[in-house]
């Protein structure tokens, strides 16, 4: 950006619920709202430098936040980014290079590994940490466990007429890696589904209206399913076209 420029980050509802500023502070103009709970937050550039905006926003229903920006020689808005959360919490972190007028952008270039590294952080912070645990704690017991049956079972096949060859190790990883995702995938659909079946009870039953914090997502729902369907379909293709088939023990 330029200096002149302005930042807008604009929710449709009430949920901004703080900000944090770091960087070239003193030569901006912050419009912060007068109290939180609050929509809508400006920022105007008056000197280069870099900038990070960190705002957290929270909500009981659906809602959406858009970032826009305004040029110091218009006064239109652009929406750049908009982003739509089904419920629940969410952390906007933006870094923004101002330039001095008239001067060349230069922005810092990161190699390969930072980028992906960087988008990596910033995917699992989409996770809520219960599900992180979970995937960890399943992750551990099925690859370990599995891991040393598959050892076992290529170490007795190398000893009969038809030893496995790598299709067949590839095909019982990916069917290890299938039955982890589709018990994970139940296993967020139980735990999810269950709080909402006890507080349904709790609160048309008993008359106890308990404000928990939701454990429903859509978007882990979601990943879950999808991850599940691609590697099932990596499992089925195996399958069909190769003829290998998991091992039974005898």
């Amino acid at each position: 950006m330029e200096t002149g420029d302005s930042l807008i980050v604009h929710s449709d509802r009430n949920s901004l619920q703080r900000v944090l500023l770091e960087g070239n502070i003193t030569n901006t103009t912050i419009s912060k709202p007068r109290e939180y709970p609050a929509d809508n937050l400006a920022i105007k550039f008056n000197a280069g430098g870099t900038i990070t905006l960190r705002a957290f926003f929270d909500y009981a229903n659906d809602y959406e936040v858009t970032v826009a920006t305004q040029s110091s020689n218009s006064n239109l808005q652009h929406a750049n980014s908009t982003y739509y959360i089904s419920q629940g919490s969410f952390e906007l972190d933006i870094t923004v290079f101002v330039n001095e007028s008239n001067a060349p952008t230069q922005v810092p270039t990161l190699s390969p590994s930072e980028s992906f590294l960087s988008w990596m952080s910033k995917f699992g912070e989409a996770f809520p940490f219960w599900v992180k645990a979970l995937y960890l704690v399943l992750g551990i017991q099925f690859f370990t466990v599995g891991g040393l049956w598959i050892r076992r079972q290529t170490a007795r096949k190398e000893e009969g007429p038809q030893p496995l060859d790598y299709g067949d190790k590839a095909f019982l990883w990916i069917d290890l890696a299938y039955k982890f995702l589709l018990v994970s995938f139940l296993a967020i659909i139980l735990i999810m589904g269950g709080e909402l079946l006890g507080l349904f009870i709790l609160r048309f039953m008993f008359l106890v209206s308990l404000d928990l914090l939701s454990l429903w997502d859509l978007f882990v729902v979601g990943f879950a399913a999808g991850a599940l369907i691609i590697v099932y379909l990596a499992r089925f293709t195996l399958e069909r076209a190769f003829d290998l088939k998991p091992i039974e023990d005898e």
